[in-house]
């Protein structure tokens, strides 16, 4: 972490994005999950051209929550 002028704490500037393919290989899950993941409409992914992205720190956000199938209309 490095300080700001203004003495806030900033993670990263740094912009980046995950596919599909990222999450398989962070997360250790098959295709079909993670495709289900990027359409699930409380996921924060995005289209860019032909592929599904979603930004890092959105990414982070999402998984730091628990989510229950139950709980969870898409999933169900």
């Amino acid at each position: 972490m490095r300080e700001i002028k203004d003495n806030t704490l900033c993670l990263s500037s740094e912009l980046r994005f995950y596919t599909i393919n990222d999450l398989q290989e962070l997360l250790g899950w098959r295709e079909k999950p993670v495709k289900k993941l990027f359409n699930d409409p409380a996921f924060p992914s995005a289209d860019f051209g032909k592929n599904k992205v979603v930004e890092a720190h959105a990414a982070i956000e999402y998984f730091s929550k628990k989510h229950e199938k139950q709980y969870e209309l898409h999933w169900q």
